[in-house]
């Protein structure tokens, strides 16, 4: 697998992420007009044309226009003022989370400061449940996370099971932790998440050295030893940030998205 400068080639399915609430018609609008708007045809700010001008763009009636609209605003992309119209609201920094992780699975393009609070927050919010977990731990938890990490050591070449047994490990931690709210954000952030992990597991050494780190997690959580199950943690997290990081370019803003998992140049 060659070495990439800058890039960050990982998965992303959209399947799944969007939940429609209008009808047919009216969802396949809102799809066109979301990607038009993060693609930058309808820039932050500018005003979205009107429903007619939209109606006879897609072949649509004004009501099924009006609904996609109205989904685009319920998932933080426009804003509607009376009298004046709709306008394009600045998703990715004042928008919903929703709203980032739908524009990361279109653009495929995930800047280095979203990277860095990525890092950040899972640092925080894993370490801390790793620790209240180990009080925590039940019998079952211990025999889930051990039939996780079987399936992974298995899998040691294959991507897309090594990102799933990444996500359901750390996700089992954070419920056996019982915060409600760290469960709730983390499950937002999955598709963000399956970013950064399918990248990391496409690195040379990273499915094996992850294991060992893992395992090492699951004995301190066997113990019940709180201590050493944040050390743990705070280990796994450590490592994965360093091997990211040696393996983009310092001076590159920008990664690219991908779907494959695996490393190739920019065109």
């Amino acid at each position: 697998m060659g070495r990439s400068f800058g890039i960050l080639v990982l998965q992303c399915e959209e399947e799944g992420i969007i939940i429609y609430m209008g009808s047919g018609l009216s969802s396949k609008i809102f799809d066109k007009i979301r990607k038009d708007i993060i693609n930058g045809v309808y820039p932050v700010g500018s005003k979205l044309p009107t429903e007619r001008e939209l109606a006879v763009k897609h072949m649509a009636s004004r009501f099924a226009v009006r609904e996609a609209i109205a989904m685009l605003s319920q998932n933080g992309f426009t804003e509607t003022h009376p009298q004046s119209g709709t306008f394009i609201k600045d998703f990715y920094n004042e928008g919903s989370l929703d709203a980032l992780v739908q524009s990361l699975c279109v653009r495929r393009v995930i800047d280095r400061q979203t990277l860095n609070s990525l890092l950040k927050f899972r640092f925080v919010t894993e370490t801390d449940a790793a620790k209240e977990a180990a009080s925590r731990i039940t019998t079952e938890d211990i025999n889930y996370l051990t039939a996780n990490l079987k399936k992974k050591e298995e899998n040691l070449t294959n991507f897309t099971v090594l990102t799933e047994c990444d996500y359901d490990f750390h996700f089992r931690i954070i419920t056996a932790s019982a915060n409600v709210i760290s469960k709730l954000t983390f499950q937002s952030f999955k598709p963000i998440y399956s970013f950064f992990a399918a990248f990391f597991y496409s690195i040379p050494g990273s499915p094996k050295a992850s294991l060992e780190l893992n395992l090492k997690l699951l004995v301190a959580l066997k113990r019940k030893d709180s201590q050493a199950s944040y050390e743990a943690m705070a280990d796994i997290l450590k490592h994965a940030e360093r091997k990211v990081y040696e393996s983009i370019d310092e001076k590159e803003n920008l990664i690219i998205l991908n779907h494959d998992g695996t490393n190739s140049p920019m065109v």
